[in-house]
């Protein structure tokens, strides 16, 4: 069965998130701290937040939504529009106001007019036209660039206005808008390098040292200044768990992000400090089927039986996660407990299996992000293979690289753990979420049924018609096992109890702009 843990704070942590900076919400965060930081009722103003993360950034993959951005892309960049995760529905960041026809065919977007780059240019309409042919382009291999294919025309009207045609309704336009930063089209070539970083947020791109830190400052000319509370942000680069966890207790951080889920919940726990639950992610253990012996779904279900999701559960992830065969939140319209617990711990299926598909003697390499919780993941995700005859090796991978290797679909060994964010809906996953696609997943896993299925979700409207299609896809994805999730969770960081208003995106990225200090007693 299933096991849908209900998490330690995890009512309090998403209120907080949705709430920004109401007194309550820091109340139920702040009570596992010692009573050592004044909260005043209201922000203070000015300071440096300074903060870490185990991955480098990645300047020059913003519309992929990269890891290594989790803590810059929203401070520094902005989208049309972000949904609410109370209410579900898009509220306007740079698009002003917007309408979409009747027919679900067309949308016409009104700007903000008071929106300029940190270069001092004016946000127009040809600056939205120039992302979205980014994020159309399969060359730049951006978050949701298939829901951008379905965009048949875009025109400007005027400066401040834009017109969006499509090829069939597309319900999914806000997950699109979600992830799809604005860039400056004049500045753009200079991202990658980090040289100049132009964008419209509260913070200015102010320096980056590769595999060092990146330091943002805030943007004097925002047109919301006097809400941004923090003078600066830097984000330091530390790679070792164990040092990011020293950092934190010391003090030389006052905000780490990527240490292992069960250490960010231990020290949680510890006086001074808060656990931050944000988004969720989903853990898939995904397969190349173009290789022997994954050609053969009874090997490739077999490596599902063989896994135990509980122990990955209890280890890694310190209790906080769901063990689930099934991509989804647990809320999703359609949900289903029996297709989520379709793969359970059971090795002796997982031998029967590999026996039927005459897979003997396996050794095989797997994909990971070079993180800490990929690495525990892999250690039991190993054991649990050679207990059933399989020789499982590593090849850890940092974010930049792997994020590349994603986007070609060309992973370099027949099985690789991925990590995916579960904030989209079905329908908007299948077409935005890489391991999922029905055409040029990394899987290279596809057919006629699938495909089929993949389109039925994308289509559905009213309750009843989303459940009856959830649960067809459902069924198949499980059948194939191309991509089963081992576990979803959160994400957990760990901050400062002095640290106070970080919220998050729908997608999981972290937003420090309402961010601030209160000052020690």
């Amino acid at each position: 069965m299933v096991r849908s843990r209900r998490r330690w704070g995890g009512a309090a942590a998403v209120v907080c998130a949705l709430a920004l900076l109401l007194s309550g919400c820091r109340s139920a965060v702040q009570q596992q701290g010692a009573q050592d930081i004044t909260v005043p009722d209201t922000p203070q103003d000015g300071g440096t937040l300074v903060a870490a993360q185990v991955q480098d950034a990645d300047p020059g993959s913003f519309l992929k939504t990269s890891i290594g951005n989790i803590l810059t892309e929203y401070s520094v960049l902005e989208t049309l529009t972000r949904i609410d995760q109370k209410t579900g529905k898009p509220e306007g960041v740079l698009a002003k106001s917007w309408k979409v026809a009747a027919n679900g065919r067309s949308m016409d977007v009104v700007l903000r007019d008071d929106v300029t780059f940190h270069s001092g240019a004016k946000l127009t309409a040809a600056d939205v036209l120039f992302t979205l042919k980014k994020v159309r382009d399969p060359a730049t291999g951006a978050a949701n660039q298939r829901v951008a294919a379905v965009i048949s025309g875009m025109k400007a009207v005027g400066d401040d206005e834009l017109k969006l045609t499509f090829s069939r309704p597309l319900p999914n336009i806000y997950d699109l808008f979600e992830t799809m930063p604005v860039l400056n089209p004049a500045t753009y070539d200079k991202y990658a390098a980090g040289e100049v970083v132009d964008g419209t947020g509260p913070f200015a791109w102010t320096s980056w040292t590769p595999g060092g830190k990146v330091v943002l400052t805030k943007y004097p000319k925002y047109r919301d200044a006097d809400d941004i509370h923090l003078d600066k942000i830097q984000i330091n680069v530390i790679t070792d768990p164990t040092a990011m966890i020293s950092a934190i207790r010391s003090g030389r951080i006052q905000y780490g992000v990527g240490m292992g889920a069960l250490d960010a919940y231990t020290l949680s726990r510890q006086p001074g400090f808060q656990l931050i639950t944000a988004g969720g992610s989903a853990i898939p253990l995904t397969f190349d089927v173009s290789k022997k012996p994954f050609d053969d779904k009874r090997v490739r279900q077999a490596f599902q039986y063989a896994i135990d999701r509980e122990r990955i559960d209890r280890q890694v992830e310190g209790g906080q996660a769901t063990a689930t065969s099934l991509p989804w939140r647990t809320n999703t319209v359609g949900y289903d407990e029996k297709q989520a617990g379709r793969y359970h711990y059971d090795p002796d299926k997982a031998r029967k299996l590999l026996a039927q598909a005459g897979a003997k003697d396996l050794s095989v390499e797997m994909v990971t992000l070079n993180s800490p919780e990929a690495t525990g993941i892999f250690q039991i995700v190993r054991n649990n293979l050679e207990a059933v005859g399989v020789d499982l090796k590593a090849v850890p991978l940092a974010a930049a690289e792997f994020d590349g290797r994603l986007a070609s679909g060309t992973m370099g060994a027949p099985v690789f753990l991925q990590q995916a964010s579960n904030g989209l809906s079905p329908a908007g996953a299948v077409v935005g979420r890489a391991e999922l696609l029905a055409d040029g997943n990394p899987s290279h896993y596809g057919d006629d049924r699938y495909t089929a299925l993949s389109r039925r979700l994308t289509v559905a409207t009213g309750a009843h018609d989303q459940k009856a299609a959830l649960r067809a896809w459902n069924d198949h994805f499980l059948d194939q096992a191309f991509a089963v999730p081992l576990i979803t969770r959160p994400s957990m960081t760990v901050a400062s109890r002095a640290v106070q208003g970080i919220t998050y995106t729908q997608m999981g990225f972290m937003d420090l702009n309402h961010v601030w200090l209160a000052r020690a007693r």
